[in-house]
């Protein structure tokens, strides 16, 4: 670890393998507090979920499938806020989805705990209803759970609780994902939708500001990762993205860019779009083309 810090890492991560041992996380963030780094956390206790395929409550019942309970996130949780808490390293719980994560957090935060997190613009914008067509492009772990906590999720960016919103990216070609539900792996390309996602679905009256969508999506991001980027400054990067809050248009899989064309945005009509792209102040996209 000491190496990579100094090779210029910006974060340790389990890679979406929770790390099971509480002994091994507990040295993970003591190694990692040594060089100032955050270990980011796919918090979900796999003796919980394991065969489960969907969030555990009234429709995982109704349609006959195991589910992941909450539960098994808060417990993950839970354990690594207190090891954070023991340590002093910074824990940074990735692609929260609970009701319960959040408030523990927004307690950890209150007592000046090292704990941050993130939520990705599909816990946004989807529930478990969306899953009664047993449609595997909804499949993703952890997975879009009950309305009361998909609206927790919107009150922790509303008070500052969580700290970003990201897209969990996780492309699988069309044949890995074109299964029956339980077969079907869990993630899509959530990279060319999540800008339209999250203007559709958290920002608006009652809901986000452009600023703190702008903030989630770009600037707080760069602050945990020490990043020099996510400000409009003279004499930072030119990597800027133009984009429209108005503008209406339909998901169409197959123009993505991505080699992954799978997404259960597929179809729907969004509101919000990028228009331009400027990376190192040289345009690469410009009205959804590629440069």
């Amino acid at each position: 670890m000491g190496d990579m810090a100094e090779a210029g890492v910006v974060a340790f991560s389990d890679d979406g393998h929770y790390v099971e041992n509480a002994a091994f996380m507990r040295r993970a963030l003591e190694y990692s507090s040594m060089f100032n780094k955050m270990v980011i956390d796919h918090a979900e206790d796999i003796t919980l979920t394991k065969n489960g395929h969907m969030h555990e409550g009234i429709v995982s019942y109704e349609l006959g499938v195991i589910g992941r309970p909450a539960v098994a996130e808060d417990l993950a949780v839970a354990r690594d806020i207190l090891l954070s808490e023991m340590t002093g390293g910074h824990i940074h719980i990735a692609h929260v989805s609970s009701k319960n994560t959040v408030d523990m957090v927004r307690r950890a935060k209150a007592k000046g705990l090292n704990v941050t997190c993130e939520v990705t613009s599909q816990h946004l914008s989807f529930t478990d209803e969306y899953l009664r067509e047993y449609n595997p492009a909804f499949k993703m772990a952890p997975p879009i759970r009950s309305e009361d906590h998909r609206q927790a999720l919107l009150e922790g960016l509303k008070d500052g609780t969580i700290d970003a919103i990201i897209t969990d990216h996780a492309p699988h070609a069309y044949e890995e994902k074109d299964h029956e539900f339980c077969c079907a792996p869990n993630g899509f390309s959530g990279l060319e939708t999540s800008l339209a996602a999250v203007i559709t679905n958290a920002y608006g009256p009652d809901k986000l500001s452009i600023d703190q969508v702008v903030y989630y999506m770009s600037t707080r991001p760069a602050e945990l990762m020490r990043l020099d980027a996510g400000v409009l400054e003279v004499g930072k990067p030119a990597d800027i993205t133009v984009f429209s809050t108005t503008e209406e248009w339909t998901v169409d899989r197959n123009k993505f860019y991505t080699k992954g064309k799978v997404s259960p945005f597929d179809g729907m009509t969004v509101t919000g779009k990028a228009k331009l792209t400027v990376v190192d102040g040289k345009v690469v996209m410009k009205e959804g083309v590629v440069l």
